[in-house]
């Protein structure tokens, strides 16, 4: 006689393991890793390249804050020529890594501009770049 249990579970075919030194698909150095695309449709390339490059990036900003915060380099200066490494950062990010420079000042500074804090350096028209700098100007170490 039958046991309940036993004839209701599925029967599973038993998958075949990899021989020996296979290395399974999705672990480092597999193939199907470097060539498969990643939902993104990024290669493992692309994603390392780009992860390098951010990288790369965040080290040059931390920097540049760095310069600006000890007065070897000045904002104004910053915002005036604006390097690819900060086309994308925050005004008010930059703004605020000055030596006595807080969120209350930055946004002051930014509203007589008038700038939104978040706007990307990058992104501000040439007039702000100009009115900002001006403001800056006299800031300078």
């Amino acid at each position: 006689m039958l046991d309940h249990a036993q004839s209701t579970t599925p029967v599973r075919a038993e998958a075949s393991t990899p021989g020996p030194g296979a290395v399974p698909a999705g672990a480092p150095g597999s193939d199907a890793v470097s060539a498969a695309p990643s939902p993104s449709g990024r290669t493992v390339a692309q994603r390392r390249s780009a992860l390098r490059r951010a990288n790369r990036v965040r080290q040059d900003r931390a920097v540049l804050k760095r310069e600006v915060q000890d007065g070897s380099r000045c904002a104004a200066d910053v915002v005036a020529t604006c390097p690819p490494e900060v086309a994308s950062m925050a005004i008010g990010e930059l703004l605020v890594a000055q030596h006595r420079w807080g969120e209350a000042r930055v946004l002051r500074t930014l509203r007589r501009v008038p700038v939104p804090e978040t706007k990307p350096i990058g992104r501000m028209t040439p007039r702000q770049r100009t009115v900002l700098v001006d403001l800056l100007g006299g800031r300078c170490r």
